[in-house]
């Protein structure tokens, strides 16, 4: 599907926000300040969901020769509501949206196994002789912060540049925060 839908859209689901800046600092809107915020997050948290779908530039997705359009949705094992960090508003929304999250410690995907299969069906790189996949994503920054953590395993980068470069290199040349659109088309934070 690849080689045909080069717009990959990524929804990564998180155990809410812990760590908040102030009024001050969010009117201020310094991206350095905020890839802080996030990197806090990320680093602290677990994923508990991830959605994924293909398109092309007419925004069709793949449907594979069947009567259907495909998208997928996959819940991961990583997050242990009994261990974890989380926000309870956030968690008490996932369980009325119906998540159990005692089920998918047993028998959801492991986010490892996840970043490893990402990796290995070339949604990164320029894998496919592509000229480039294009990522759209709402909050981008959190999105290829979780992807980039589930894929090193480590905490994100120190420095925002360091962070930016190592996105553009792994994943996406190209992405779209469309909660940054119109003003910011690259890794609004």
């Amino acid at each position: 599907a690849i080689l045909t839908y080069h717009f990959l859209s990524i929804d990564i689901e998180f155990p809410g926000t812990i760590f908040k800046p102030s009024k001050q600092v969010i009117r201020e809107g310094n991206p350095v300040i905020n890839y802080h915020y996030m990197k806090s997050n990320v680093d602290a948290l677990q994923i508990i969901q991830l959605g994924l779908s293909l398109s092309d530039a007419q925004g069709n997705l793949p449907d594979f020769d069947f009567p259907f359009s495909y998208i997928w949705e996959f819940n991961l094992r990583d997050f242990d509501i009994n261990r974890d960090h989380y926000a309870s508003d956030s968690i008490e929304l996932f369980k009325r949206q119906g998540i159990d999250f005692e089920k998918n410690k047993e028998k959801e995907i492991d986010s490892k196994d996840f970043a490893k299969k990402f990796w290995d069906y070339g949604l990164v790189f320029n894998s496919y002789g592509l000229k480039s996949i294009t990522g759209i994503t709402f909050h981008g920054t959190y999105d290829f912060g979780f992807m980039l953590n589930i894929r090193t395993q480590n905490p994100l980068p120190f420095h925002l540049h360091s962070f930016v470069h190592i996105n553009w290199l792994i994943y996406l040349a190209a992405t779209f925060s469309t909660s940054n659109i119109p003003y910011s088309s690259s890794w609004g934070c």
